[in-house]
C-alpha cells in the first residue's frame, strides 16, 4: 500500500512538472509514453489519467484541455499554464511589513529567535522598506513578552484551578494580589491574565509583564467564574470589538418590533417610535452594530460613539461611490 501511494505521488508530481514545462499541449499518447507511472492496458491508463486530473484539480491545479496543433483542432492535449499555477509576485506595504514585524516579535519566544528573524528578513525582501527601518518603526521594545515562568504558572493555575498570588506593579503603586485565573489573552503585543480578584470578587485583567513573584496556591479557595460571565463578550470588549453603549437618533418612525428597538433599552407603550427619539443599545458586537444600522440607514443616525459614526459614514460613502 505504501509503495502504491509513493508511486501515485511521484506520478502526480511528474505529470504536473511535465504539463508545466511543455511548450504545447501534450496528447494522451505522449503523456502515457513520456511520464513514468502510466502502465498497463490502454483502458487502465485512461482511468488512471482521469483520476490524476481530478486529483490535481481538487488541489487547485487547473489542467487545460487545448488543441495540440494551432491549425488542426481535431486532437486535444493537456497543459498547465504557468501564470495560472504560480502565485503572483508578493509585495508588502510599509504598514503590512510593520504588522509582520510585530507578529514576529510576538512569536519570537515560542520559536528560535534567529529562525524567526531569518524568516522575517526573507519576507521583508518583498517590502517597500528596509528591515532596519521596519524594526525601528515598530518600537519592538514595547512588544517583548515574558512567556517563561510566569506564563507557565498562569497556565497551570487555569488548568488546575489553583489560586494565584503575585505582586502587581501598576503605574500608581505595587500591590499584593490573590486571584482565581479564568483565561489568558493578548492585546497589542502584551499578554493579559483574566481573573477574579479576591479582594472585591470582580473580573479584572492583569498585564503579565507587570506581575512579579507568582506563586501557585493549591490549597487556596478558588473562586468559580460567575454563571453570568460571558468570556467571549468580555474578550470582544477588551480587544475593542464590543461597544459598551451606542446611541442612535430616529429619523423615520420605527415599529416597536424593529430589531434596533427590541435590542435597545427603550421601553415604549406606543406601537411606533417617533423621529427625534433616542435609542441606546448596550454591549453590542461591532459587526452586529454595523449590520443592523446599515440595514436601517434611512431611519436612524449614529450619535455615539464617534468611531462607529465615522465608520458608518465611510461605508455609506463607498456604497454611493460604487453605485454612482
Amino acid at each position: 500500500m505504501a509503495a502504491d501511494r509513493i508511486d501515485k505521488t511521484e506520478r502526480l508530481l511528474n505529470l504536473t512538472l511535465a504539463l508545466l514545462a511543455t511548450k504545447r499541449p501534450m496528447s494522451k499518447n505522449e503523456i502515457f509514453a513520456q511520464i513514468p507511472g502510466y502502465s498497463g492496458a490502454p483502458e487502465s491508463m485512461e482511468r488512471m489519467f482521469e483520476r490524476d486530473k481530478d486529483e490535481l484539480r481538487d488541489l487547485g491545479v487547473e489542467v487545460k484541455v487545448l488543441p495540440t496543433d494551432l491549425y488542426f483542432e481535431d486532437e486535444l492535449g493537456y497543459q498547465i499554464i504557468p501564470r495560472d499555477f504560480f502565485l503572483p509576485e508578493l509585495t508588502l506595504t510599509s504598514e503590512e511589513s510593520l504588522w509582520l514585524a510585530l507578529a514576529t516579535h510576538i512569536v519570537a519566544d515560542f520559536a528560535p529567535r534567529e529562525e524567526a528573524k531569518s524568516g522575517l528578513q526573507k519576507l521583508l525582501t518583498f517590502s517597500e522598506g528596509s528591515l532596519q527601518d521596519i524594526l525601528q518603526a515598530s518600537d519592538t521594545s514595547r512588544y517583548q513578552i515574558d512567556v517563561n515562568d510566569s506564563i507557565e504558572r498562569i497556565w497551570r493555575s487555569i488548568r488546575n484551578k489553583f489560586t494565584l498570588a503575585f505582586k502587581y506593579s501598576s503605574p500608581e503603586r505595587l500591590t499584593h494580589r490573590l486571584a482565581s485565573s479564568i483565561a489568558l489573552t493578548s492585546r497589542l503585543g502584551n499578554w493579559y491574565l483574566i481573573a477574579i480578584d479576591h479582594e472585591d470578587h470582580q473580573v479584572k485583567t492583569f498585564r503579565v509583564d507587570r506581575m512579579r513573584d507568582l506563586t501557585l496556591n493549591e490549597a487556596g479557595q478558588y473562586l468559580e467564574t460567575p454563571s453570568t460571565f460571558n468570556l467571549d463578550e468580555f474578550l470582544r470588549g477588551f480587544r475593542g470589538d464590543l461597544y459598551p453603549k451606542i446611541s442612535l437618533r430616529i429619523h423615520n418612525s420605527l415599529s416597536r418590533e424593529h430589531p434596533l428597538v427590541v435590542r435597545s433599552s427603550k421601553v415604549s407603550s406606543s406601537e411606533t417610535l417617533s423621529p427625534g427619539e433616542i435609542l441606546e443599545i448596550e454591549n453590542i458586537d461591532r459587526n452586529q452594530a454595523l449590520e443592523m444600522i446599515l440595514w436601517s440607514a434611512e431611519s436612524v443616525e449614529v450619535i455615539a460613539p464617534k468611531e462607529l459614526r465615522e465608520e458608518i459614514i465611510h461605508i455609506l460613502e463607498k456604497i454611493i461611490e460604487v453605485n454612482s
